[in-house]
């Protein structure tokens, strides 16, 4: 069973809190959707790469521009949705705004958007030869004792997105497994595994119930399903 700060093939992986995950390659670092906890990870003399994929409190915090004062080379990533005067007019130059289905060479990554089921992006990240996909908020947030047509449209959203990773070959994925939907709390990850999966994948959004990471491997385990590849994060 792997851990959020497990390592494989240089690429290594910490967990920081909710949905912030720090990944390391050979020669970069990524930060995503950070608005709390400790950095202490990070390696100062290592470029640095900051995504937000939304607005949300708990995706993206003014926090991050800090960082540029402790590491020797940053460059921010975010969701356009973001109002560009909350980022530093000191940083703009080295900060990109990203819309849904936007490409874009940035340093030594290669970057690309899908578009969230709540609002921002999902992002799909290439670096150092690793293709890695972090959620945001791109979930099929359905939801019991909703009506059944506006879950049915919901459905039919995150699909479509999740549909166009097909064949995608991930090292890593960070993907929405929230308890608070309590039934449906399971139906984004089931898809995501089914039609996508990666070599590692860290459910996150969890609002500090823990436990349901583990409850919902034991039961894909009841169910049949090899989940090796399932990381608990804390």
């Amino acid at each position: 069973m792997a851990t959020a700060d497990s390592e494989f093939k240089e690429l290594k992986v910490t967990y920081i809190y909710h949905s912030s995950f720090v990944v390391e390659t050979e020669r970069v670092q990524l930060l995503f959707d950070y608005f709390k906890g400790d950095l202490e990870c990070l390696n100062p003399k290592k470029p640095l790469y900051v995504f937000a994929s939304h607005r949300h409190g708990d995706h993206f915090s003014e926090k991050i521009f800090e960082l540029s004062r402790k590491i020797d080379c940053v460059y921010y990533v975010l969701s356009a949705d973001i109002w560009k005067k909350r980022v530093p007019e000191e940083l703009r130059e080295r900060t990109v705004f990203l819309k849904p289905y936007e490409e874009r060479r940035i340093g030594e990554i290669h970057v690309k958007t899908l578009q969230s089921t709540d609002i921002g992006v999902a992002f799909l990240v290439e670096a150092d030869g690793h293709m890695i996909y972090h959620a945001g908020d791109l979930n099929d947030w359905t939801w019991e004792g909703e009506p059944e047509e506006d879950n049915r449209k919901m459905r039919k959203r995150y699909r479509k997105e999740i549909d166009s990773l097909a064949g995608t070959d991930l090292d890593a994925a960070f993907v929405v497994l929230d308890g608070r939907q309590e039934a449906e709390y399971r139906a984004g990850m089931d898809y995501f595994l089914e039609k996508v999966g990666a070599k590692r994948v860290y459910p996150m959004h969890c609002w500090d119930n823990y436990g349901i990471i583990r409850e919902y491997m034991e039961q894909r385990k009841r169910e049949g399903k090899d989940d090796g590849n399932l990381c608990l994060i804390h």
